[in-house]
């Protein structure tokens, strides 16, 4: 297990810092999966889908990192509604990374991964700041 488990799965894990090492690690999970793109897939991609789709990928990918880097700034800031909207950018940028499960490569579990542990932050930001109540329509009065 690794440190980040070993934190999540204690008893007193106050949402704070659910929110803050999930954040941290969907960021870095998003820096290393850019970099693997890079660096290993893409130059080694045979057939033009595979690089077309590590193109995707890796476009995608560069978004994610500076939405879940600004997801981070704000979180730090203890502005958890901008960090819930970058992350749910993240998210949207993410699913521009198409995988498909008849033609798996390794971005099928990175993609996973990622929605994940951002679903997670969003929702212990959620938590922590919770979305403005509805406005409740008033009725005009006529005379």
């Amino acid at each position: 297990m690794t440190f980040v488990h070993l934190l999540l799965i204690r008893r007193r894990t106050s949402i704070k810092t659910i929110a803050k090492l999930t954040a941290a690690k969907a960021w870095i999970n998003a820096i290393e999966t850019l970099d693997n793109i890079e660096g290993s897939l893409l130059p080694k991609a045979k057939d033009r889908r595979s690089k077309e789709e590590f193109a995707a990928c890796r476009k995608a990918y560069r978004l994610v990192d500076a939405h879940l880097d600004n997801a981070l700034k704000y979180l730090y800031l203890k502005d958890y509604r901008f960090m819930r909207a970058y992350q749910a950018l993240a998210l949207v940028n993410i699913s521009m990374c198409r995988t498909s499960f008849f033609h798996p490569t390794p971005m099928v579990y990175a993609n996973w991964n990622m929605k994940i542990l951002t679903d997670i932050a969003i929702y212990a930001g959620k938590i922590l700041a919770p979305p403005p109540p509805l406005r409740t329509k008033t009725k005009k009065k006529t005379p």
